[in-house]
């Protein structure tokens, strides 16, 4: 009776709290929401952040006040800009780099109160530069793009002055996304480098960097799209005197007018230092038949008899890295040869 008894006790108290709680609670929410649900003015600029020389457009919206019959004052750096009615939007041109300027605005509402407020656009830059980790032949005047599975270097090249003091890239906060993912472990203070690779399936990458002054008043950010592509081989006569013959690719049919003929093949965009670069193999067929000899990007070719006639050449290449088994190319080069009376034959790779 009596454990019975504290229960009830127990009970009747927990229902005065509850009742105190539910009829205090709408004068606290009456409490939070007095104050109005924003400031009286609240200002945009697009781009976001400027770089410099940028045309920057500044708005002004208010959920207090209906600005549309407001007296609207734009002022930059204290000089008045515009002045009209219901003027919400201006445009102005941002500095140079590092360079403040202040865009302020003073609307007086239909009783006569006066509102402002201000924004202040301080325009930064960062650059991007990638280096894909392929081989491209000395002298090569394009870009040496990203393989599939491929390695990219990504370097950050920023510019943010403070007055007539360029700051140092060391000093300064990146962030890097890979896509919409923050990657954190390359990113914070002075990582101004980034390095990623392909994966499978082989998409198209956009990475990009925002870069932050340590007191957060200058954001400059950059995005470069690097599209994968697949290595690729090119045939070249290589003349014994003049060397290789960059300048004109074989492709098609080939007509050979001399008795023999060396032709090799250059690698575009695999990820090797060199030609002979043994993380690369080369397997060679004559009329669909291997050249086990030839193991190198180059072979001679030698016609063995007089009669005219066709050889169908075909090189595969591809890496000996089991990480990048997307790496691989092949091309196909039709040698043609005209009759010839009086020929002898020498030993040496056939064109039959």
């Amino acid at each position: 009776m009596l454990w019975y008894t504290i229960r009830m006790q127990r009970s009747y108290f927990l229902f005065l709290c509850v009742a105190f709680v539910l009829v205090g609670m709408p004068s606290v929410l009456s409490a939070q929401f007095s104050g109005g649900t924003g400031t009286e003015l609240t200002m945009a600029k697009t781009p976001e952040h400027p770089r410099p020389g940028d045309s920057v457009s500044v708005s002004v919206e208010s959920y207090n006040i209906d600005l549309n019959r407001s007296e609207v004052h734009w002022f930059v750096n204290d000089v008045p800009l515009k002045t009209g009615l219901g003027i919400k939007n201006v445009t102005v041109p941002s500095g140079r780099n590092g360079e403040t300027t202040t865009v302020r605005v003073v609307a007086i509402g239909e009783d006569g109160r006066t509102y402002s407020s201000k924004v202040i656009i301080r325009p930064a830059e960062v650059n991007l530069l990638w280096q894909a980790q392929s081989y491209t032949p000395p002298f090569y005047k394009g870009k040496a793009l990203m393989p599939y599975q491929g390695t990219v270097l990504v370097a950050a090249v920023p510019s943010f002055s403070r007055g007539t003091s360029v700051m140092s890239a060391e000093s300064l906060i990146y962030t890097w996304k890979e896509g919409d993912d923050v990657i954190g472990d390359s990113s914070g203070k002075g990582r101004s480098l980034f390095v990623f690779r392909g994966s499978i399936p082989m998409r198209p990458k956009t990475i990009s960097v925002t870069v932050e002054s340590p007191d957060h008043t200058m954001v400059a950010e950059a995005l470069v799209n690097v599209v994968p592509v697949a290595p690729r081989l090119l045939f070249y006569e290589e003349h014994p005197r003049y060397g290789l013959l960059t300048s004109k690719a074989l492709s098609g049919r080939f007509h050979l007018e001399e008795d023999e003929v060396r032709i090799s093949a250059l690698p575009y965009y695999f990820e090797i230092n060199s030609m002979l670069d043994k993380a690369i193999s080369y397997d060679w067929q004559a009329n669909y038949n291997p050249i086990t000899t030839e193991r190198t990007p180059s072979v001679a070719l030698r016609r063995q008899s007089e009669k005219a006639g066709r050889t169908d050449l075909f090189l595969e290449a591809k890496s000996t890295d089991e990480q990048k088994t997307f790496q691989v190319a092949e091309e196909r080069l039709s040698i043609e040869f005209p009759e010839k009376s009086g020929f002898t034959s020498n030993e040496a790779t056939p064109v039959q």
